[in-house]
């Protein structure tokens, strides 16, 4: 039998939603006694340019939910193809996620990719409740840009980018 939301196929829903390409991300932070958290990001936007805000979603059912809520910080790493293995592990639950992935610390020990598209730090400014996930709004202190391409999430696989529709 199908699940039921509100009246709304769930099933469906998610396959509608899979029609929506979007950037990946995999969203870092460092807990106050040091340990290293992090997760897969797909649901990631620009807020406001001034002051300059991002928005994350994070899944109160996550592993590392607890830490990015006391978190003072946060680090979006936007992925490319490279890193598509390591955002499959960053997905999964009960990973051992910083083992063999390519993380540097910065000044203030935070993990971030340093081969990622763009490296985007974050002060946790708000974290809102939306439903079975919480929206963390970082007022970014520090943007980097790399030389890779980003990858897109489409139809449940990654994509590198293509041509220009114009």
């Amino acid at each position: 039998m199908t699940e039921q939301l509100q009246g709304v196929d769930a099933a469906a829903f998610r396959s509608a939603l899979s029609r929506f390409p979007s950037g990946v991300t995999i969203v870092t932070t460092r807990s106050a006694g040091g340990t290293l958290h992090g997760f897969t990001a797909s649901s990631f936007a620009a807020l406001s340019l001034d002051p300059p805000l991002v928005l994350v979603c994070v899944d109160q059912g996550a592993d590392c939910f607890a830490a990015f809520i006391a978190a003072e910080q946060f680090v979006v790493n936007i992925v490319t193809p490279a890193h598509a293995k390591l955002a499959k592990k960053f997905a999964t639950k009960g990973a051992d996620k910083f083992a063999h992935g390519t993380f540097e610390s910065d000044e203030g020990g935070y993990p971030a990719l340093p081969d990622a598209a763009a490296v985007i730090r974050c002060e946790l400014e708000q974290a809102v409740p939306g439903g079975d996930h919480v929206i963390l709004i970082g007022r970014v202190h520090d943007a980097q840009i790399g030389s890779g391409e980003p990858v897109t999430w489409y139809k449940g696989d990654f994509l590198r980018l293509g041509e220009s529709a114009t």
